[in-house]
């Protein structure tokens, strides 16, 4: 009995690798929102991926961003309260201590993350703030996602966006002055050539919507998200849809940028805030399709013969991945294809952290691994 165990046993790696969806080592036809047997599955060729609770670095440059150092002047029309001077200080790396844990104290002490500061001292005029712009400027149709958590200082805009030009841009805002125990909201805008001849006002159009949210986004991480696709821009919040954008949707290529500022615009940004305050990003996700030239040939290289079975779906994320609270090692332990092994990412640009704590391995492959196992024992045992 016992040989026929052990020839059973030695068989179970392969046998495993067979049943399992992993067995496609590598993602060469790129990464898809969906199954690709829904009727919605779309497939992007490129990814970019920063797990900021964990990311070291002396200049944010090697992570894939740029610091936006300049200043808008409160005469530029229309006249504002203050000026915004977007400076290299105000962005903070803020990892955790533990580079095994994905909760805990973080270096600087309060929220771990990416930490993009606005200050209260406004004694120049200018209200100093916060803005990174992704290195990469080729993204054009794609899934975007980011984890984050809102300033509660009731004075402040942050925001999540893919930008091309005034006139093509799509955008995810939040004024902390809507934040209530009651209701709180996101801003939810397209800019187009419409809000251009409305004096770069998006308000009175159809590509913007006021779209009301369950929770305070002060009081813990959520993930935000929309999906651009031709003629078409979904937004997310922890994976629940929650509208749609049909009208002038951008066509070009462009970049993805975060901020948050004030300029004391009671219409908007309100403030600004009395103190220091920031927001913080855990991450942030990208999946889409580049206008880039030798990446594009790089694709066609690797995935000659589109295969469904080399496309990796990307998962959703359903609930809010916040790491504080006792369940934060779990709920802030989201997937990144960067941090399940190189096979994952193909010919892409991976950004380095600390990752100590590996990503979630893959939930699918050990719900499937562990029943082959059991059967495959069970089997062996009853011979």
């Amino acid at each position: 009995m016992f040989s026929m165990m052990r020839e059973a046993l030695a068989a179970m790696p392969w046998l495993i690798l067979a049943m399992s969806p992993l067995a496609n080592a590598a993602c060469e036809c790129g990464y898809s929102v969906n199954a690709s047997t829904s009727d919605q599955f779309t497939s992007y060729t490129d990814l970019m991926e920063n797990d900021f609770l964990h990311t070291v670095v002396d200049n944010i440059t090697e992570a894939g961003w740029r610091v936006q150092v300049y200043n808008v002047s409160s005469t530029v029309l229309p006249p504002q309260p203050y000026g915004k001077n977007f400076t290299l200080e105000n962005v903070e790396s803020n990892p955790l201590k533990d580079k095994y844990s994905w909760t805990g104290d973080s270096e600087n002490g309060g929220d771990a993350g990416l930490r993009l500061w606005v200050r209260g001292d406004t004694s120049n005029g200018y209200v100093q703030s916060a803005e990174v712009a992704s290195v990469r400027e080729d993204i054009l149709h794609g899934s975007f996602r980011i984890g984050m958590k809102l300033s509660g200082a009731g004075a402040t805009c942050g925001a999540f966006f893919w930008f091309h030009s005034d006139a093509q841009e799509i955008d995810m805002e939040f004024l902390s002055k809507d934040f209530t125990d009651t209701q709180s909201l996101v801003n939810l805008v397209l800019q187009t050539p419409e809000s251009v001849a409305a004096g770069y006002d998006a308000s009175n159009t159809s590509e913007y919507k006021k779209q009301p949210l369950y929770f305070r986004p002060d009081e813990k991480v959520h993930e935000y998200r929309y999906d651009w696709a031709p003629g078409s821009v979904k937004f997310y919040v922890d994976g629940t849809f929650v509208y749609e954008m049909t009208e002038n949707i951008p066509v070009d290529a462009g970049h993805m940028l975060m901020n948050h500022w004030s300029n004391g615009n009671a219409l908007w940004s309100g403030g600004p805030p009395k103190q220091d305050t920031y927001l913080t990003v855990t991450y942030v996700k990208s999946y889409f399709n580049t206008t880039n030239t030798a990446k594009n040939n790089a694709y066609k290289s690797r995935c000659a013969n589109w295969n469904a079975t080399q496309v990796c779906e990307i998962p959703t994320q359903t609930v809010a991945p916040d790491p504080s609270g006792a369940d934060g090692n779990t709920t802030a332990n989201t997937y990144f294809f960067s941090l399940d092994g190189t096979d994952k990412v193909p010919g892409q640009d991976v950004y380095p952290s600390t990752n100590g704590g590996s990503s979630l391995f893959g939930s699918t492959s050990i719900s499937i691994y562990v029943p082959v196992m059991v059967a495959l024992f069970s089997w062996a045992f009853a011979i």
